[in-house]
């Protein structure tokens, strides 16, 4: 079996994907995505760093992350574009109300 392997931008957008729908832990990325979860680590310190994302919470045990507002605009002019994802989904990264 052939496993293709995913570039940076794939795993990147797939991790804000991710966030969209609200705060998460590195591990809950981990399995939502399928991306190992060190690699999760090192990808959203990219992100951060971009502005993308931030850290909310920080322990010896868990760190939480959410998108920050730069995040979400880029979300939305950049990854929705490309990839399929739910109305359901855009309309959270859009910070519309669902009903």
């Amino acid at each position: 079996m052939f496993i293709q392997k995913r570039r940076f931008t794939d795993l990147r957008s797939s991790i804000l994907l991710c966030l969209a729908s609200g705060q998460k832990t590195i591990n809950q990325i981990s399995n939502e995505t399928q991306i190992n979860w060190k690699t999760v680590e090192r990808h959203l310190v990219h992100l951060i760093g971009k502005g993308w994302a931030r850290e909310v919470f920080s322990s010896a045990y868990v760190r939480v992350f959410e998108l920050t507002a730069f995040g979400k605009d880029y979300l939305r002019k950049n990854v929705s574009k490309n990839v399929q994802i739910s109305d359901y989904k855009i309309i959270k990264i859009n910070g519309e109300d669902a009903s």
